[in-house]
């Protein structure tokens, strides 16, 4: 019998496929597969129970796998600002697939990775916010 880790059960494999495999550095918020922008879509960035909750778990994976493609140190204390983050872009991406927006911003073309680990997610970690005002 094959060991599955908990957390490919919580995602999914073939959503952990698809972050193993095929999320790189050219991977941009068009790219996401929909069940992916989905469950990052719907985080709830209030909650701090994140073990049981498979969207929070699926945006973290999102936000680790970024981090592990540059040599920038992911912080547990800024999670709640990379979520609200992802969870915005998501949002926003899964509008535009709707055609409900439509996204002229040249950021939409920035690889999610750098997004997320560059210099807009530097702005997002030092705002204070809502959910995290440090």
């Amino acid at each position: 019998m094959a060991y599955e880790s908990p957390i490919v059960g919580i995602i999914g494999k073939d959503s952990f496929k698809w972050l193993s495999k095929d999320f790189c550095k050219e991977t941009k918020l068009k790219d996401i597969p929909g069940e992916i922008l989905e469950r990052i879509a719907a985080v709830d960035t209030t909650i701090r129970d994140y073990a049981n909750d498979k969207n929070t778990i699926t945006c973290i994976a999102v936000i680790t796998f970024s981090y592990n493609m540059t040599d920038k140190i992911q912080q547990a204390r800024f999670g709640p600002k990379d979520m609200l983050l992802l969870k915005v872009l998501a949002k926003r991406e899964k509008s535009r697939r709707e055609g409900r927006e439509d996204n002229q911003d040249s950021l939409w073309d920035t690889p999610l990775f750098e997004l997320i680990t560059g210099p807009v997610g530097d702005r997002i970690r030092e705002t204070g916010t809502i959910n995290s005002p440090i």
